[in-house]
């Protein structure tokens, strides 16, 4: 993955490895982790939610040229463009903050998926073997295990061969003169639920509740968003109230538990920036309203004359 890999995988894998290591419940560490990933957002997200909320107020004269130049398209294409110079509005501002959260959302599923390279750093540091390690927790053909599931899968047996006092069992400890050094406990048990585990469409369990709330919080948090924008935007975006919950039900069956709990906590903070950024950006067009452009000032002029 190269770059990818080096400014966002690595360094979102410690940074759950971290929060893990502060709270001791790998469900917590990812819902902060998230809670994170939304506040350094934020900056963008106002910026884009502003810009909306300007493109909103101008809709009215966007229509009127629409009407006006329905058979000149360059025409309104010009007109549009110097509607929002004179209103102070880039439309491409609002475009950035959408695509922001796919690299979060990749990066963090690469750090889930192997936790023993990202997030304990193992298979980097000498002496270590991960098919001497898959053998030792009882995977014993490696070469038939899935390659995408076969870390998460390992760490999860892992956790077996800890004692209570949180020490490796000799099993372990004695594969080589410094391997206790490298490996962690991740408890993956949340609620009773083990975010280790992809929730299966032909095995029914209780992992089905992650991408059932996973596609009711995206379609909630659609919804809201979509109504707080104003019924002018909706044709538009009409489309999303279906799509993005039907895409985070999807992956939430062919990903690890652990990323539908991310899309969860991603789609609840959602709602609750939405609902916050909005009633900030009212306050301070309501304290600090937008001057008039010279047309309509012209206009006022006139009628008061």
């Amino acid at each position: 993955m190269g770059i990818f890999d080096t400014l966002i995988v690595r360094p979102f894998g410690l940074l759950l490895m971290w929060i893990y290591s502060i709270v001791n419940n790998y469900g917590l560490a990812i819902i902060i982790f998230a809670t994170i990933a939304k506040l350094i957002l934020l900056p963008f997200s106002y910026k884009s939610k502003k810009s909306m909320a300007q493109m909103s107020r101008v809709q009215e004269k966007v229509n009127k040229l629409q009407k006006q130049y329905a058979n000149n398209r360059v025409k309104l294409n010009e007109e549009i463009t110097k509607l929002y110079e004179r209103e102070g509005i880039s439309p491409m501002s609002g475009c950035l903050p959408s695509f922001l959260p796919l690299p979060i959302m990749f990066g963090l599923y690469y750090a889930v998926q192997k936790p023993l390279t990202y997030m304990m750093g193992f298979l980097e540091k000498p002496g270590t073997d991960i098919a001497l390690l898959a053998n030792a927790v009882g995977i014993t053909d490696l070469a038939s295990q899935n390659a995408y599931t076969v870390q998460i899968t390992i760490a999860e047996r892992l956790g077996e061969f800890f004692d209570a006092s949180g020490k490796l069992m000799p099993e372990i400890a004695n594969l080589s003169s410094n391997i206790a050094n490298y490996l962690v406990y991740i408890d993956f048990d949340f609620f009773g639920l083990n975010l280790a585990q992809q929730p299966s469409f032909t095995n029914p369990s209780v992992l089905w509740v992650i991408p059932i709330l996973s596609g009711l919080t995206a379609f909630l948090s659609s919804f809201l968003t979509q109504k707080m924008q104003g019924s002018q935007l909706q044709g538009s975006m009409k489309i999303m109230l279906y799509v993005m919950p039907l895409m985070s039900v999807y992956f939430g069956f062919i990903l690890p538990a652990s990323v539908g709990i991310y899309w969860i906590t991603n789609n609840v903070l959602m709602v609750v920036q939405e609902f916050c950024l909005g009633k900030f950006i009212k306050y301070r067009e309501k304290k600090n309203p937008p001057p008039e452009p010279p047309e309509d000032q012209k206009k006022k002029k006139k009628k008061e004359a």
